[in-house]
């Protein structure tokens, strides 16, 4: 599917659906075999919102260590929030290497929702002096999209969810 999809594409992600649970020598054959067939983003999905930011930051450098060409496309993530850890994991995932996060605004998503935009971004700004990483975002447009979003989907704003840039 890779290599079909590069023939309408330059730019094609793949992703491992549940790969945090996975068998780890079939999840290295796995991105190996994308790799090798032109993805130019490869994806782990904590599907399930499984894992724990340890235990990521350890997968992502077995990853690392036992894919060949794996510094070649970009490395992705993609977190879900059941255990409450989807910002964490993401924003570690950071220092392992992955250079792309999957995030939603409100955090929506299927059971308990995605990684946070507004939470990562936050951190990532708020604490450049522990993370090293740039973001271009303009945070004053989050209370505008928050509330968008939320009108759009139908889904409250979450009462734990503190919006930046209130009047």
């Amino acid at each position: 599917s890779v290599k079909y999809a590069r023939n309408y594409c330059e730019d094609v992600e793949w992703s491992c659906e549940d790969g945090t649970r996975s068998d780890e020598n079939f999840l290295f054959k796995c991105f190996d075999t994308a790799i090798k067939a032109g993805a130019t983003t490869v994806n782990i999905a904590d599907t399930v919102g499984y894992i724990m930011p340890s235990e990521f930051i350890k997968k992502i450098n077995n990853i690392k260590n036992n894919v060949a060409n794996i510094d070649k496309p970009f490395f992705s993530v993609h977190c879900h929030n059941d255990l409450g850890f989807a910002v964490a994991n993401s924003i570690s995932s950071l220092n392992a290497g992955v250079r792309q996060l999957h995030c939603t605004v409100n955090g929506l998503g299927e059971r308990a929702g995605n990684a946070s935009l507004e939470e990562i971004a936050m951190a990532l700004i708020t604490r450049n002096d522990f993370y090293s990483f740039y973001t271009d975002i303009i945070t004053e447009y989050f209370t505008e999209i928050s509330k968008l979003v939320s009108s759009a989907s139908g889904f409250s704003i979450p009462p734990n969810k503190a919006i930046v840039g209130e009047n």
